[in-house]
Parts: C-alpha cells; sequence; structure tokens
C-alpha cells in the first residue's frame, strides 16, 4: 500500500509541473504571437532583392514578425530561403492565407490544405527557420451568401476556424485571425466569444476608423481577457481612395508618427499585456516612409 501511495504522489506532483510548464508555455507562446508586425501581400518581398526595404520597413516601424502571403506555385526552395533570412534577423514569419469563400465550405477544405503546407514547409526548412503560424484573412461578410443568409454563414465560417485552429494546434502553428471591427454591432456577440475561444490564438482586428480606436475594439479586447488571448489592433496605411478609404479609416497623410501615438494610447487604455499591433501594409508602408523623408 506504500508503494501505491508513493505512486500516487509522484504521478500527482509529475501533473502538477506538467501543468506549470504548460502554463508558462502559454503564457511565452501569447507573448510572442503580440509582437509588432507588419502585413506583405507582394510575392516580390519574398525575394532577396528586396531583403533592404524590408530591413528599412522593419526597423524603421519597430516590427518584430511579418505576414507574408504566399503565391501557391512558389517553389519551395525560395520560401525556405525567405524564412532563413528572416531567422537570421530575428524576426517571426506568419503565413499570411484566406479567400472569403473559404469561410462557407462545409469542412472547411482549403484551410487545412493550408495548414498541411506550412506544416510542409516547416518541416523542410527544419526547425531554425519556420513559419511560426498562420494568419488568416477570411473575410465571409464579403460574400453573397452573406447578404442573403448572415446567420448560417457565420456559423458555418466559425467551424472552419475551429476546424483549422484544431489542425493548425496540433502542428504547433499559433493561429491568427483578422476580423473586421464590427461582428458585436452585428448582433453576433455569441458568435465573436465562440471564434475566440475556440478559434484562435489571437484576434487581430481591422480597426479602420480613427474616429474611436478604442471603443471600435472595447468588446473584442474583454473577450481576449476573458479567454487568455492575444489581440492585434490593426492600422491602415493605404491612399485615400482604394477599396473606398477615406481619411477616417487610413493614416496615410497623418504619417508614422502619429500611428505610434495611436499605439501608445491604446496601450494605456487597455493595459494589457497581450495586445499587439499591426501596419497594414508592406507597400504602402514604404511609400509612406519614403515621402516623409523627402520632406
Amino acid at each position: 500500500m506504500k508503494y501505491r501511495k508513493r505512486f500516487l504522489l509522484a504521478a500527482l506532483l509529475g501533473a502538477g509541473a506538467v501543468t506549470f510548464l504548460v502554463s508558462c508555455k502559454k503564457e511565452a507562446h501569447s507573448e510572442e504571437v503580440v509582437k509588432t508586425s507588419i502585413f506583405s501581400w507582394e510575392e516580390d518581398y519574398i525575394l532577396p532583392e528586396k531583403e533592404e526595404e524590408i530591413y528599412m520597413a522593419m526597423e524603421r516601424l519597430g516590427c518584430a514578425a511579418v505576414y507574408q502571403e504566399l503565391p501557391q506555385d512558389m517553389e519551395d526552395e525560395v520560401v525556405i530561403e525567405y524564412l532563413k533570412r528572416r531567422s537570421s534577423k530575428n524576426q517571426d514569419v506568419y503565413y499570411l492565407a484566406g479567400d472569403a469563400n473559404w469561410g462557407l465550405e462545409e469542412h472547411a477544405e482549403s484551410m487545412l490544405e493550408q495548414v498541411k503546407r506550412v506544416d510542409s514547409l516547416n518541416k523542410k526548412a527544419g526547425r531554425g527557420s519556420r513559419f511560426s503560424g498562420i494568419v488568416w484573412d477570411v473575410e465571409p461578410y464579403l460574400t453573397e451568401e452573406w447578404d442573403e443568409s448572415p446567420d448560417q454563414v457565420m456559423e458555418q465560417y466559425i467551424n472552419n476556424l475551429r476546424a483549422a485552429y484544431e489542425s493548425a494546434s496540433e502542428k504547433g502553428l499559433q493561429v491568427i485571425v483578422c476580423i473586421p471591427n464590427f461582428y458585436d454591432k452585428k448582433g453576433y456577440e455569441e458568435e465573436l466569444a465562440d471564434l475566440t475561444e475556440n478559434g484562435c490564438d489571437v484576434l487581430a482586428v481591422m480597426n479602420y476608423n480613427k474616429d474611436d480606436e478604442a471603443g471600435q475594439i472595447r468588446t473584442e479586447v474583454e473577450l481576449a481577457k476573458t479567454y487568455d488571448k492575444g489581440i492585434i489592433h490593426i492600422v491602415e496605411l493605404q491612399k485615400p481612395g482604394y477599396h473606398e478609404l477615406t481619411e477616417k479609416n487610413t493614416y496615410y497623410y497623418d504619417g508614422i508618427g502619429a500611428v505610434k501615438e495611436s499605439f501608445e494610447k491604446l496601450k494605456k487604455e487597455f493595459d494589457y499585456p497581450k495586445l499587439g499591433f499591426s501596419w497594414h501594409y508592406m507597400r504602402p508602408a514604404l511609400e509612406l516612409m519614403d515621402r516623409e523623408e523627402q520632406r
């Protein structure tokens, strides 16, 4: 009997140690995933010829992570070399992917396929240089189906995110989900909570309205706190006129300093260590930097 008691005690102590280690790992994981970042949509920024521009943007904007989209037909070797260059500069890379229709698929086929691709690339790249995770830019509210039956679309979208998150987590990939700042205002508070708890490690809010940046993400910040998740505030840098953007949506004319002031205000407003920031995106950021240097 005493040996059995010793065994049970050892098992309990071991379980406690594991729980402690998992808790520590989760905390470090959350802090890593909300590093200041920048989106990069163009494939030419994957090539070595663009290294100087990438370095300038990352340094000037204080970014430690980049969300990079990849062409589906890009050779693995090109991607792996890019990952190695970013790793050599201690910069994280997230695989940026998405299509509005991916949220409508019955079994999350496209998202699961992208998870497989990232996992395959990571295995080829090796431990030293790899994708840290995936950034989903899946916006189902842009589809015709949303106009006809938004509730059903939202339900399917979240189911797909849950499936993709489970698959990515099994492969050691962090998951960031881009969302608009209006799901709660559309009456989808419960769905937003489900998404936060079960569909991602981090919410990345496309907070493209400078009028009330804190108010527009308050619900999302509170959900992040509730479920111990990260949250990222994304700012727009594109010139007014593109995609119906107006001056109230973008910092194109305000400049880099104004963006950094905004970041500081939100840090003080929410005082949440898992609040991060992201710039959208590489090309207009470089244009803005060039314009400011010429003044």
